[in-house]
């Protein structure tokens, strides 16, 4: 199953993209924080907000759509 964490989406300009480079930074809107997605295999399963766990990140999920069980996502 492909798991993904998203924080934030956005639509940019090929100007924009063509400046990408090392070092970049992204800037992302302060709310990413409270509202994380998870998705299995491109489905919206839960969101969440980031938290911390010591020396790394995690996702403290809110709301859940759906259980999982064996099935309950294609693949």
């Amino acid at each position: 199953m492909h798991l993904e964490i998203l924080l934030q989406e956005q639509l940019i300009s090929r100007k924009r993209l063509a400046a990408f480079a090392p070092g970049k930074v992204l800037p992302l809107a302060p709310a990413v924080i409270h509202c994380v997605e998870v998705r299995v295999n491109g489905q919206l399963l839960a969101l969440g907000e980031l938290v911390q766990l010591e020396d790394r990140l995690g996702v403290e999920l809110h709301e859940v759509y759906q259980e999982w069980a064996p099935g309950a996502f294609t693949l």
